[in-house]
């Protein structure tokens, strides 16, 4: 079997860069697309050996850039302007991997978009909803593709969302120390390391068959929100504490604030999860505490 060659979409981003970590582990090849090849990202990957080409996902530098891969990472940013953007953007580059001959799909999907409705706290008017049947929809589109293999995964709640920039979702969080929330003092939020997903995707690139047609949730760890705050002050050695919102503060809040929507939504969300089906996959998980740790320059450079 000849060695893949993986397009990778986002790779100067958080899934993307930590799929590209693990391939190049492995010397596999990897390309990529950016509207700024020139930036200090797209630089720093060119010198670890990715093909790099100018370009966005419109255009005829995908079909370049595609050209003798045989694998296809998807991981597209959801556009707040045009919540279909995704997926159409998902069709189009779909269509360009298929023309091109690419025989394998991993998409990163997210916890919950193959029934998001299941969520107890479902907001169909919510722009998370919007976002979610977006990912349910290009997970139907992946499905029905032909493409050889597909793999579809579903991370949970990002670590990473508790380091800048990702910290604006909690307004005066990292100033105060002061974590206002509508989640739940029982909520148990299935916590994602970056670097697992990574370890997945590449796994699933290595592996073609095995992860063929696996729909995969992925949870690093379940974490209530007093310890995931708890685990904060102790990295940053800062005070810091919980505020739990009244029903009536989020009713207030819930028409202006998009994350407060997307807090109650995934207040269960851990129901779409069974760590143990993960832990099968016998591939090694990371934890909040190894997480901060392994990031803590950028722990510093937000709390401190």
């Amino acid at each position: 079997m000849s060695s893949p060659t993986v397009f990778v979409c986002g790779a100067t981003g958080t899934q993307g860069g930590a799929l590209i970590d693990h391939l190049l582990k492995a010397d596999i090849k990897i390309h990529a697309v950016t509207r700024t090849p020139n930036s200090a990202a797209a630089q720093l990957l060119k010198s670890r050996g990715v093909l790099i080409t100018e370009g966005d996902f419109d255009d005829d530098s995908v079909r370049k850039s595609m050209a003798n891969c045989t694998s296809l990472f998807l991981n597209l940013m959801p556009a707040l302007t045009n919540l279909n953007a995704s997926l159409e953007q998902a069709c189009r580059l779909l269509k360009i991997a298929k023309e091109s001959g690419i025989k394998q799909v991993i998409y990163t999907s997210g916890l919950s978009a193959n029934d998001p409705q299941r969520l107890k706290l479902w907001d169909p008017t919510s722009i998370i909803s919007a976002m979610m049947l977006n990912k349910q929809a290009i997970e139907n589109e992946i499905r029905k593709a032909g493409f050889e293999s597909w793999t579809i995964l579903r991370p949970g709640n990002f670590m990473n969302n508790y380091l800048a920039p990702k910290t604006m979702m909690y307004p005066g969080f990292t100033k105060t120390g002061v974590f206002t929330t509508a989640f739940a003092p029982d909520t148990l939020l299935p916590m994602v390391d970056p670097n697992d997903i990574g370890q997945f995707a590449a796994a699933a690139v290595f592996d073609p068959v095995k992860f063929n047609h696996q729909e995969i949730e992925i949870a690093s760890e379940l974490l209530g929100i007093d310890a995931t705050i708890q685990s904060l002050s102790r990295a940053t050695g800062r005070e810091m504490s919980v505020v739990y919102l009244s029903d009536e503060e989020i009713s207030a809040q819930k028409a202006t604030n998009p994350f407060i929507a997307g807090q109650l939504m995934a207040r269960d969300l851990r129901s779409f999860v069974d760590l143990d089906k993960v832990k099968a996959w016998n591939i090694p998980l990371g934890n909040f505490e190894q997480f901060l740790q392994r990031e803590k320059s950028k722990v510093d450079a937000t709390y401190l």
